[in-house]
């Protein structure tokens, strides 16, 4: 049995404050809709200088009875995480803090299926997961029935280890550090005593600390939390398509979602919005593509902290006039208030919608030049054209610190474009709309005289049988020209 909550809340009234990473991390929370809906909060990975970089890991935190996802915040283990380049994602569990309760969590697979949603509608590929207490009524079984999922685990005295035999615990290989308080001699020691069954296993034990060890002694956990997490492997995990392993890029696992997608999705949570557009966690995303395509991508620092980007894929006969194919990597400002969701959670609802700024203008566009240049690479094919990928800053704003200044550097010219591609409409069909020219404005006076009179007689040569006439060629054009 759980302590009691009243118990548990009188023994941390001692407890030290521990102390908080120096760099200010920003928490963001979220709902995601289903039954129930889950509240979470999420902090994204900074470097030393506060800018956002690409995860190492994700590390989804559960929580105890007596507390919430606002634990790990009021903790500093949310901030603690960011800081070392890992994504922190606590959720409040259903009937806790801003979560409601569910009377569908009646069984081991019901609570197994929830954390599934949670982590695949957040992207959340291999996660190591943080389980205290009470949370092992959710994690125990899902390390049992998904631990491919998981690429790390750490039980903090979890409820109910003793449903299972010691040949279900020596099948499991996923590392675990089972940390737990020596004076915790209830869950902490029963807990200890069945999951060092686990064959991949080390364990942190607290001297001195009871059943909330983590939290009596912050200091402790943390640093066993993160030099744990520092013995896992950092890649970015994802599944092969229907083209064969490797296609779809990062390494392969045996659940997940498309490739293609779970690329998109890292690519949005990247906050690159005006008017503080987060741009070298964006070419760091690039330059990661560039090195798992094996091309070489070159960086030209156009203005002060404005760099455009080109990955280069030479072709056969390089002296022919190359192809372009340019997005920018800039999104629009957001007010979060009008947004169903976080816009930089890049949240995938249980129809496959995927919400986040950026989505359309124009990071899709992005991710399919990179997957097409992947597969054609993957299926042996070398083009008689170089093509340049280029991600250029700036554009939302008007592109003087981008593309504009770009073309005039000599190394613009030294890329010997014949045809490019650009940014166009989405389509929500399978078509791809490809546009030869942008409209620009027009301004034209039309003056159509014509005879007057009564409204009782049918004047002929009226003004308005000319205009009629005028804008029937107009809309001929129009739609003549849609057509083409």
């Amino acid at each position: 049995m759980e302590p009691s909550l009243e118990a548990q809340r009188m023994r941390l009234t001692a407890t030290s404050h521990p102390v908080l990473p120096t760099i200010n991390v920003s928490i963001h929370t979220g709902q995601l809709p289903g039954d129930p809906p889950l509240f979470f909060r999420e902090a994204l990975p900074v470097d030393a200088a506060g800018q956002q970089i690409l995860p190492k890991l994700q590390v989804v935190l559960l929580h105890g009875q007596a507390f919430t996802s606002k634990t790990w915040e009021d903790l500093g283990t949310m901030a603690l995480l960011a800081t070392n380049g890992y994504q922190a994602l606590a959720m409040d569990l259903p009937g806790y803090g801003k979560s409601p309760d569910s009377v569908s969590l009646k069984t081991d697979q019901n609570r197994v299926d929830l954390l599934s949603r949670f982590m695949e509608s957040l992207g959340v590929r291999t996660a190591v997961l943080v389980s205290p207490s009470m949370s092992g009524h959710y994690s125990i079984p899902f390390l049992m029935k998904n631990n491919a999922q998981l690429r790390g685990f750490i039980p903090i005295a979890p409820v109910g280890t003793r449903n299972y035999t010691p040949q279900q615990y020596q099948n499991i290989q996923t590392p675990t550090l089972i940390v737990f308080g020596a004076l915790d001699t209830n869950l902490g020691a029963q807990s200890h005593k069945n999951l060092i069954q686990l064959p991949h296993h080390s364990v942190l034990k607290m001297e001195g600390a009871r059943h909330v060890c983590y939290m009596e002694k912050t200091r402790e956990f943390h640093k066993g939390l993160i030099e744990f997490l520092g013995t896992l492997k950092h890649q970015t995990v994802m599944l092969p398509d229907k083209d064969g392993p490797g296609v779809g890029g990062g390494q392969s696992s045996s659940e997940g979602e498309d490739p293609s997608v779970g690329l998109f999705r890292e690519y949005l949570r990247l906050r690159t919005v005006h008017p503080d557009p987060d741009y070298d966690a964006a070419l760091g995303f690039l330059g990661r593509m560039a090195e798992e395509l094996g091309l070489p991508m070159k960086k030209f620092e156009v203005c002060p902290g404005r760099v455009v980007s080109v990955i280069t894929w030479e072709g056969l006969n390089p002296v022919l006039k190359s192809i372009l194919l340019n997005s920018h990597t800039d999104v629009v400002p957001v007010f979060q208030e009008h947004w169903k969701y976080d816009a930089f959670s890049a949240v995938k609802d249980a129809e496959g919608n995927i919400f986040g700024r950026g989505t359309q203008d124009m990071k899709c566009v992005t991710i399919q030049y990179i997957q097409a240049v992947r597969r054609l690479k993957a299926e042996g094919r070398r083009l008689l054209r170089t093509v340049h990928l280029m991600f250029v800053p700036d554009e939302e704003v008007g592109g003087q610190k981008g593309m504009e200044t770009f073309v005039k550097h000599p190394e613009f010219n030294k890329l010997n474009i014949g045809f490019a591609l650009d940014e166009g409409l989405a389509n929500p069909g399978e078509a791809f709309t490809v546009f030869y020219g942008e409209r620009n404005p027009w301004w034209i006076t039309i003056h159509c005289p014509g005879s007057p009179g009564h409204g009782s007689r049918f004047v002929e040569n009226t003004a308005a049988e000319k205009l009629h006439q005028i804008m029937n060629t107009f809309l001929g054009f129009r739609e003549k020209e849609k057509q083409r």
